[in-house]
């Protein structure tokens, strides 16, 4: 009996539309919640988190898919104390990223980085290590990498 080969010269692509999963230049509002913290909240368009005590820190949760690569980008706008960037599976924690910031290294300036989601619930946490001190924030963006 004769085979029969069958073949299909058409093929089409389709471009990803980037999904953002958090976009907010602290103009107005923000949901991020303090813990240890006196303050949390918008001052001149700017996120502001100030410590009660040592390693206070302002978070909030956002929607991921795990295994999927996100993208993110924030301004840190307060150079002269020292402040930590964490994004985990938890307020507080760092599993996927955590990144001390100072007036040094990587300093001040926009942060950027990716890491690979684990779970669907993921969180940022803007930490200010030193108590009484205020961490300040703006312009942050996370996305799907595509």
């Amino acid at each position: 009996m004769p085979s029969l080969s069958l073949s299909n010269s058409i093929s089409k692509s389709y471009n990803r539309v980037t999904t953002i999963c958090i976009s907010n230049d602290f103009s107005s509002t923000t949901s991020f919640t303090g813990t240890d913290t006196s303050a949390c909240g918008i001052v001149g368009g700017e996120l502001h988190i100030t410590a009660s005590s040592n390693n206070g820190y302002g978070s909030r949760s956002f929607t991921t898919h795990p295994g999927t690569t996100y993208n993110y980008s924030i301004d840190f706008v307060s150079p002269s104390i020292a402040t930590v960037l964490k994004i985990g599976t938890s307020a507080g924690d760092g599993t996927h990223v955590s990144r001390a910031l100072s007036n040094s290294d990587p300093g001040y300036g926009t942060i950027t980085g990716s890491f690979t989601a684990t779970t669907k619930a993921t969180h940022i946490s803007l930490v200010t290590t030193a108590a009484t001190r205020t961490g300040r924030w703006d312009n942050l963006t996370i996305s799907e990498d595509n």
